[in-house]
């Protein structure tokens, strides 16, 4: 089928602060282990709590103007 029918909206939008990726890998600075590893952690966006997407505010759901 073609023709210039408009795509469903997704009822998700991309996280603002961390643009859809959630998750980091950061160096905890105390340098490379005996076996010459970099320790890591894995930090998650605070706003999206490691998703990535946030939920359309209601008003947009609702058809009406952000």
């Amino acid at each position: 089928m073609t023709g210039s029918a408009q795509a469903p909206q997704s009822l998700t939008r991309v996280c603002p602060n961390c643009y859809g990726f959630a998750t980091a890998a950061v160096t905890s600075g105390l340098g490379r282990d005996h076996r010459g590893h970099l320790p890591t952690i894995t930090v998650d966006c605070p706003t999206c709590n490691g998703h990535g997407t946030l939920p359309l505010p209601a008003a947009q759901l609702a058809g009406g103007r952000a």
